[in-house]
């Protein structure tokens, strides 16, 4: 039996967001979790809501998925001005999440009809620990149909 369309369209994000430069195998479903210092930087990815937004006398339903990616980074602390802070890795970041989900705007699934960046949130900074860690949360939007009768077609 297949996967609801929200679980297939979850999996494309995960492998489009498996080894981008600054998190490289670092991405987690559903990061329960504090990730360890040796995990990071790292992105968790989770489902949102999916609300119906359309229906058609042609038997399909159009839905949008909120996706939301959890960035979380530490940096050493350091005086030197030439070293990165912890915003400018979570911008960096940023990027690259934007650049791996964005290239493709069906995630290469062929139910999937759109998708669009959403709210970002403020960088939040916890200087708590040895190491400062900040993490940032990313959502997505993806336009996607299916089968009135069968959420998995």
């Amino acid at each position: 039996m297949a996967a609801a369309r929200s679980e297939q369209i979850m999996a494309a994000i995960e492998t489009a967001l498996t080894g981008l430069a600054t998190t490289g195998a670092n991405v987690q479903r559903g990061q329960v979790y504090p990730h360890d210092a040796a995990q990071l930087p790292a992105l968790s990815i989770m489902t949102g809501p999916d609300n119906m937004v359309g229906e058609y006398h042609t038997g399909l339903l159009d839905w949008e998925l909120t996706a939301y990616v959890h960035a979380v980074a530490q940096i050493e602390a350091t005086y030197t001005t030439a070293a990165p802070t912890i915003e400018t890795t979570l911008a960096t970041i940023r990027k690259e999440v934007h650049a791996a989900l964005m290239s493709d705007y069906t995630l290469g699934l062929a139910f999937v009809i759109d998708i669009a960046p959403g709210p970002v949130s403020q960088p939040n900074l916890d200087g708590d620990g040895n190491i400062p860690t900040g993490s940032v949360l990313l959502s997505f939007t993806i336009h996607y149909r299916s089968s009135r009768t069968d959420i998995s077609a």
